[in-house]
């Protein structure tokens, strides 16, 4: 009895199995269903032997069914039968393909298969999505409870090639120049195109869009745009977030417009500055040698350097301020100028306003080591320094203070900035 009750179990879990397996995978086809009954069926199915024997003493007979090596297999076959069942019915309902939108920022999902048709909803770059049916350019999807077409193209098996899509969205990506000879930088994304500029090996640029054989670039410290060819350029960069780059442009920009807002306040400081002096030596001496002297703004010595002009201002730093000083003991500002440049073999004029007349104009974007700054009060030249680069001056401020280095990008400095000359 305990054989035939194992295998009545096993014949009855086999139904129940099959029973599981339709509920569990209501889509699979008809065949497919009575494909799988009539295998688990053959599979289970083994012959049952009945013996009988009978008792001497009761004359009662037995019925013993017997169990061969066969049927023990199929009993043990039955028992897990029911798990691998249930992983079958699993693994159908899990049957889709997985994929990943491939998409920067979303892609619809249209009602059928055409770019007409209505738009059931999004799916966004990098989303998983199940795909349901595949036509010759389409895909049916589901994802985040929808379903609906996408063009083929926006849905990749790969994860990493759509998170690198979707990253696009609101990144952009550095890149180096490999090319040894640096890339020309066109003004279009094709070879007929103007050439406007080069980049050169190991610089680093952000990519902004592809257009065939060429990339969109910003390069430079004031984010210039143009074109170069995609085969000078790696392309395992880090990401960069676009909100960030557009602000740094925009914060260029200004900085741009500022310096040039300031050289323009500069120029006209100067040319104050320049008619005030002017008058004022016409006035005093009758004559305007003294200014033609100074035209040239340096002696038949002149040493020509002007980083060894910062060199030597830079020996007096700590040199007490001294109204009218000239020397080590004690300088004011155009004496400390003069006595420097003097150790250079450069002559230039006592004061600060005829200073500012010697050598030859600078901008302030072009502004070297040894250069002449100078500042107005609003009605003529106030103070001299000689620039030491960065954005900074050697210079004697004034009473109480001694021989330093200070910015001119102040507020004050950039407001009363009057220009510079070069006369090395």
């Amino acid at each position: 009895m305990r054989n035939l009750k194992h295998t009545i179990i096993a014949l009855a879990a086999i139904v129940m199995v099959g029973t599981l397996s339709v509920f569990q995978v209501s889509d699979m086809s008809a065949e497919k269903l009575e494909r799988d009954m009539r295998l688990s069926t053959a599979n289970s199915t083994a012959s049952i032997t009945i013996t009988s024997t009978e008792s001497e003493t009761t004359g009662t007979r037995a019925v013993a069914l017997e169990t061969t090596d066969e049927e023990e297999t199929a009993v043990e076959e039955a028992d897990s039968a029911v798990d691998e069942a249930t992983e079958q019915a699993i693994a159908e309902k899990s049957y889709l393909t997985l994929g990943y939108a491939n998409v920067i920022g979303s892609a619809e999902l249209r009602a059928e298969p055409n770019m007409e048709a209505e738009s059931l909803g999004t799916m966004s770059g990098a989303d998983q999505v199940e795909i349901l049916e595949s036509t010759e350019d389409w895909y049916k999807v589901a994802v985040n409870g929808l379903a609906g077409y996408v063009q083929k193209y926006q849905v990749t098996l790969d994860k990493d090639i759509a998170t690198e899509t979707a990253m696009q969205y609101d990144h952009y990506k550095l890149a180096s120049v490999t090319s040894d000879v640096g890339l020309t930088v066109r003004s279009e994304g094709s070879i007929d195109s103007d050439s406007v500029d080069s980049v050169e090996e190991g610089d680093v640029v952000t990519i902004v869009d592809h257009e065939g054989d060429y990339t969109k670039i910003l390069y430079g410290d004031d984010y210039k745009e143009g074109y170069v060819i995609n085969t000078g350029l790696t392309n395992d960069g880090e990401w960069v977030d676009k909100d960030e780059v557009h602000s740094e442009i925009i914060r260029v920009a200004e900085e741009k417009e500022e310096a040039a807002r300031q050289e323009e306040i500069a120029r006209q400081n100067a040319a104050r500055a320049s008619a005030s002096y002017s008058t004022t030596d016409s006035s005093s001496s009758g004559s305007s040698s003294s200014t033609s002297v100074w035209s040239t703004g340096r002696s038949s010595s002149s040493s020509g350097g002007g980083q060894a002009i910062v060199d030597t201002a830079m020996q007096y730093l700590g040199v007490p301020y001294v109204w009218g000083g000239t020397s080590p003991s004690g300088f004011d500002c155009s004496g400390l100028v003069q006595y420097v440049c003097r150790q250079n073999g450069i002559s230039v004029p006592r004061v600060a306003a005829s200073q500012r007349g010697a050598g030859t104009y600078v901008s302030r974007e072009n502004l070297q080591p040894g250069d002449l700054v100078f500042f107005s009060n609003g009605g003529g030249i106030s103070h001299v320094g000689i620039y030491v680069g960065n954005g900074n001056m050697i210079h004697a401020p004034q009473t109480g203070d001694v021989v330093k280095i200070s910015s001119i990008e102040t507020s004050y400095r950039i407001s009363h900035y009057a220009g510079a000359v070069r006369v090395w």
